[in-house]
């Protein structure tokens, strides 16, 4: 897992830099924008428009920015289109129908029962098991990640700890970086080529 800040790290990255398969962590929106056009990602944004109310699990995007959101007691989203789990403490989980899906991120916080967001100690984790640990103080409070070589599968999102104890995991959006079938096979492979003239 890399940690990567600002966008100045971003601006020496290449496609070659694929070939490490790596995932990258973003406490910055911009400059994980930066990173994903960079490597060629399709970015789409995500929100919880058209619920309102309580669901089992909520459902948005189609083909490869298809997505699913769930809870184990199910969720509440507000007029504002917040989404939040209905019980405290639960896991908010995103599961991603395509293979293609290489980077995700957005604001990922906690809020009290009258949806107001409080300060709290957040666990966020990948498929594949790289997890970032973070205060969130607002909720604008930007986390992402990027994967230069395994498909994104779900995202767990968590509080941990006990700063922000009785509160509910909730989310006003996210972004979806997918590269379109063929082309991800073709960027991966590409990524391998440039690799191995390198090390020649």
């Amino acid at each position: 897992m890399r940690t990567v800040p600002t966008c100045a790290a971003i601006c020496t990255l290449s496609l070659a830099a694929l070939a490490s398969a790596d995932v990258y962590v973003f406490d910055n929106a911009a400059t994980f924008g930066l990173y994903t056009n960079a490597v060629g990602l399709i970015d789409q944004q995500q929100n919880f428009n058209g619920y309102v109310g309580s669901y089992p699990s909520v459902s948005g995007g189609s083909g490869d920015f298809a997505w699913t959101a769930s809870a184990p007691s199910g969720l509440f989203v507000n007029g504002s289109s917040v989404a939040r789990t209905l019980s405290s403490p639960e896991t908010l989980t995103f599961t991603f129908a395509s293979s293609n899906v290489y980077s995700v991120g957005g604001s990922f916080y906690n809020v009290d029962s009258s949806g107001t967001q409080q300060n709290s100690v957040m666990k966020i984790k990948l498929s594949d098991g790289t997890t970032f640990v973070r205060v969130v103080s607002n909720t604008t409070t930007f986390s992402g990640f990027a994967s230069d070589g395994v498909n994104i599968t779900s995202l767990e999102v968590s509080r941990a700890g006990t700063l922000g104890a009785g509160t509910f995991v909730a989310s006003s959006g996210f972004v979806m970086g997918v590269v379109p079938a063929p082309g991800a096979v073709a960027l991966i492979g590409l990524a391998g080529v440039l690799a191995r003239r390198r090390r020649a």
